[in-house]
């Protein structure tokens, strides 16, 4: 966004504008001919009749300037934006400052050592919000909560991610292995960036990351510190309508397409972007934890995808299936009901986004098993030997291999109704787009430290296997990186099938027994372990025309060809 106009009026100064917001004050008389305006800090004033386009109305206007009418997108009576935070949405020119002046010390929300919000009235001629003592602010923050926003807040559309689990479950490892693995394979194969908006907001993650993978001490061993509920680190607390309440801390990054990016030109604003991640501790989404003073998982209501940890070592009959080494395990791994948790998580989301009991969640479900060197003899398939990117030689880019995830998800999706099916049953009777997707965040078991009596990695020891795949596949199904299917040579076309409302049920050749499978599968190409062959699943007749316009739109991110619903990443 460029907001390089200043105006100065009655010896105020107000800015920076955007050029449309200049014109469109000239049409409504907002500035007059005289007015002083100036582009840049290059420090020239000009008057306002002698900057070409600008057109006037017939009489002169006596309406002050108020401040910035716009940023980003839109005027600013219609454009919009959501707290990180609070989820509050307000209007852009409602956003406030934050005071710089230190007799400007304490406030109504936040408290008696923080420093005071205000809404500017009066601007620098740098384009900085005055304080109240004229000391320039450059920092935002929400008009409800008090709590800083990040400037690209208001440039950019933001989309929200949740990460669920229960308390142990390897939320933490898991969030700080992928930021680290997206970091990297998002420039090297997409032409995305992922940098942090503000290191103030993920100073957790960041520290995280250091332990694991920055470590000066790389062949000693190390461990994460658990999420809590509480604490500076995890949650703010602030007063809203006289109510202390905690908030928790959002990760926030922007993902910008680099100039090498094939639609760099065409598509940069619908791609670049805040995304803005939650790691709640587990414990949030215990049964009655839900209350006006605990609104730390609210943010699921406006997520545009969730990733759910469905941790193997705490299911009893999966367990049984691990490797007996793992010291989770052996230094007394317990199981949980972590079906409680997904069905407390589904049931906050329902009641306050308004979803009736038999209406579906239309947002991606990633259910990711991680921990998957505990359980991968128990898998008939080496995750490391699936390669879930394909290159475009002729075009020169990389895409996600879709075949190759679906695929997967498929057979991991097989191996659970084997042995938990209610797990199963309850994502896809919640969802109607869910994946699942085996992970390693540490790429070993861990290991037990007799010194210090832990549970523990070595960062030299560190290779995340999968780690990456939730989130790039989130970013596929909203449209922001490619993906294809690569083709299968011989394989089977399923002819005895039928289609019962979203789901197909069918049976292979072969194997005399009914399956099914709900409508992300249709048209994929998948592998079965019992025969050691691929087969091709059909579309229904009416969708197989709509079918190829969805590839072709995954395939070139074209807009007006993807059957994705986008609306929830407006803002």
């Amino acid at each position: 966004m460029a907001q390089n106009w200043f105006i100065q009026k009655d010896d105020e100064v107000s800015g920076p504008f955007r050029g449309r917001d200049v014109f469109k004050m000239a049409a409504e008389g907002v500035i007059s001919p005289e007015t002083q305006i100036r582009y840049g800090n290059d420090g020239v004033w000009y008057r306002a009749s002698e900057i070409e386009g600008l057109k006037w109305p017939a009489a002169e206007p006596s309406a002050p300037l108020s401040g910035p009418v716009s940023a980003g997108t839109g005027d600013a009576e219609h454009a919009r934006i959501v707290c990180p935070h609070c989820w509050k949405s307000f209007p852009i020119d409602e956003v406030n400052y934050i005071s710089r002046h230190l007799d400007l010390l304490g406030d109504p929300v936040l408290g008696p050592d923080a420093q005071l919000r205000f809404l500017p009235l009066r601007f620098s001629p740098g384009g900085l919000a005055l304080d109240a003592n004229g000391v320039e602010c450059p920092e935002m923050a929400c008009p409800h909560c008090h709590l800083k926003i990040p400037e690209s807040l208001v440039e950019l559309p933001t989309s929200f991610f949740s990460i669920v689990g229960a308390p142990a479950s390897g939320k933490s490892y898991f969030l700080t292995s992928m930021i680290w693995q997206i970091r990297k394979v998002l420039p090297q194969w997409f032409d995305f960036t992922i940098a942090d908006t503000d290191a103030t907001f993920n100073s957790v993650l960041n520290n995280y990351e250091k332990i694991l993978f920055l470590n000066a001490k790389p062949d000693e061993y190390v461990a994460l510190p658990k999420t809590e509920l509480q604490g500076s680190d995890f949650s703010n607390q602030v007063l809203l309508d006289g109510i202390s309440v905690d908030l928790p801390r959002p990760f926030i990054f922007n993902l910008s397409p680099m100039m090498s990016h094939p639609d760099y030109d065409t598509r940069r604003k619908v791609l670049e972007r805040n995304i803005v991640l939650y790691d709640n501790a587990g414990e949030h989404f215990e049964p009655g934890r839900d209350s006006m003073t605990n609104l730390a998982t609210v943010h699921l209501v406006h997520s545009d995808g969730i990733i759910f940890l469905y941790d193997p070592l705490k299911d009893a009959r999966m367990m049984r299936d691990c490797n007996g080494d793992d010291p989770q395990i052996s230094r007394g791994g317990t199981g949980a009901n972590q079906l409680a948790l997904f069905h407390e998580m589904t049931g906050r989301i329902r009641k306050y986004a308004g979803l009736k009991a038999s209406e579906k969640y239309r947002k991606p479900l990633v259910v990711v098993i991680p921990k998957y060197d505990a359980w991968r003899q128990s898998f008939d398939l080496h995750l490391s030997e699936q390669e879930f990117l394909s290159f475009d030689a002729e075009n020169m880019r990389y895409n996600l291999d879709i075949r190759v995830i679906t695929s997967v998800s498929y057979l991991l999706r097989k191996r659970l109704l084997e042995i938990s099916p209610e797990v199963v049953a309850a994502a896809e009777g919640f969802g109607d787009q869910v994946y699942f997707v085996p992970v390693s965040a540490l790429g070993r078991i861990p290991e037990f430290d007799e010194s210090r009596e832990m549970i523990g990695i070595k960062p030299d020891h560190l290779k995340p296997l999968w780690a990456e795949v939730p989130f790039l596949l989130q970013l596929y199904l909203h449209n922001l990186l490619g993906g294809v299917e690569t083709a299968v040579k011989n394989a089977v076309e399923i002819t005895n099938y039928k289609f019962v409302h979203d789901t197909i049920l069918f049976s292979l050749p072969g194997l005399p027994r009914r399956q099914q499978l709900p409508r992300n599968y249709w048209g994929k190409t998948l592998y079965c372990d019992e025969t050691q062959q691929y087969f091709r699943l059909p579309f229904p007749p009416e969708e197989s025309a709509a079918s190829e316009q969805e590839k072709a739109g995954k395939n070139g991110l074209d807009d007006s060809n993807s059957l994705i619903d986008t609306t929830f990443w407006a803002n």
